[in-house]
């Protein structure tokens, strides 16, 4: 008896949400940009000394409400490329899709925000602003007549705003909120000032990577208008404001295992430039490359603020057990050159240990 091929088909909601999925390119995005968010979301409780567990739902709210605003900037960014895309010979993910399915996903998503928005209004006005804000820029960044992703130095203003520096500080500011404690503004400045030089690094990332693409297509990104050599220097630029600014959130927030989880990351970094011959970039891309510091704000500073809040208040293991469920992969993927790392300690210990006749 022939199977039905038809039985085999999953669920018609399961392929919607497969295709919703890698419409929003959220392969892309998911763990990259919301651990680190969460990271700050968990310093900010470390630093006003409140537990997160009582603010789990909310951070889940929170993590809904990101996911929301990230899923229409994706979908809204292929949409509107799909000319510059084809004019450089690049693929694009809605070139095949039909413009009632992206309006549909993208009028959803933005009812969806709106709610939000509204609630977040209910909160507080800055937290509002902060997070309608994040739709503002992006929506101005990629939809005409003002197109800011081809208006040079606009671009990269708009997508840091977008993709760091709005989150940031709504994460910030709806955590205090929520706790019902008042936010000093020092520690708002440090991480407004950590996600800007963070974002203006990581979308010069992106130019200097694309940027024959981009010429191609006659796209003005701020690299191609002014040269690979001028986004190397502000990057560079931003890196100094970013680790400044870093400094200033471990020193406010008091967290021990921050500065050790910040020890472990160089020490797996400095093996990989010496030993392993992997290029440790600031923007320019390069084969093999790890791009400095990102991996310690997707891994390294949310485990170490869960452990701490854990020490403190046992009961947010809860929350370091949800973290884990929902970055686990991305984590284990990324620590696995521990395993290597540890060889070659072994092996300069056993050498040592040989010489010494022991």
């Amino acid at each position: 008896m022939m199977n039905d091929p038809a039985a085999a088909e999953p669920p018609v909601h399961q392929r919607a949400a497969y295709t919703l999925w890698q419409m929003a390119r959220a392969s892309e995005w998911w763990a990259y940009k919301f651990a680190p968010i969460l990271a700050t979301a968990y310093a900010t409780a470390n630093f006003v000394r409140v537990p997160l567990l009582p603010l789990l739902p909310r951070l889940l709210l929170l993590l809904l409400a990101l996911t929301v605003g990230a899923t229409y900037v994706s979908v809204l960014n292929d949409w509107t490329d799909r000319a510059d895309d084809a004019a450089a010979g690049k693929a694009n993910r809605l070139a095949g899709q039909s413009g009632r399915a992206v309006l549909a996903v993208l009028a959803g998503c933005a009812g969806a925000g709106l709610a939000l928005g509204v609630y977040f209004w209910q909160l507080s006005p800055w937290v509002a602003v902060f997070y309608l804000g994040a739709w503002v820029a992006y929506s101005l960044y990629s939809l005409p007549p003002l197109r800011l992703k081809v208006r040079s130095g606009w671009g990269l203003l708009a997508d840091t705003a977008g993709a760091h520096l709005f989150p940031q500080l709504l994460t910030v500011t709806v955590v205090s909120q929520w706790a019902g404690v008042e936010i000093p503004g020092r520690w708002l400045a440090a991480a407004g000032a950590w996600a800007l030089g963070c974002g203006l690094r990581n979308i010069l990332w992106h130019q200097l990577g694309d940027a024959a693409n981009d010429a191609q297509a006659g796209v003005t990104t701020f690299v191609v208008r002014w040269g690979a050599r001028a986004g190397r220097r502000l990057a560079a630029s931003a890196l100094v404001v970013e680790i400044g600014s870093l400094g200033l959130l471990l020193c406010l927030g008091q967290q021990p295992l921050a500065y050790l989880a910040l020890a472990l990351y160089a020490a797996l970094t400095y093996l990989r430039a010496r030993v392993w011959q992997q290029p440790v970039v600031v923007a320019q891309p390069q084969p093999g490359q790890h791009i400095l510091l990102n991996e310690y704000y997707e891994i390294y500073y949310p485990l170490a603020l869960l452990l701490g809040q854990v020490w403190r208040y046992p009961s947010d293991g809860w929350v370091l057990v949800l973290h884990s469920a929902l970055f686990g992969l991305h984590s284990w993927q990324r620590l696995r050159p521990w395993g290597a790392a540890l060889a070659v300690v072994g092996s300069k210990v056993r050498r040592l240990l040989h010489r010494a006749g022991v």
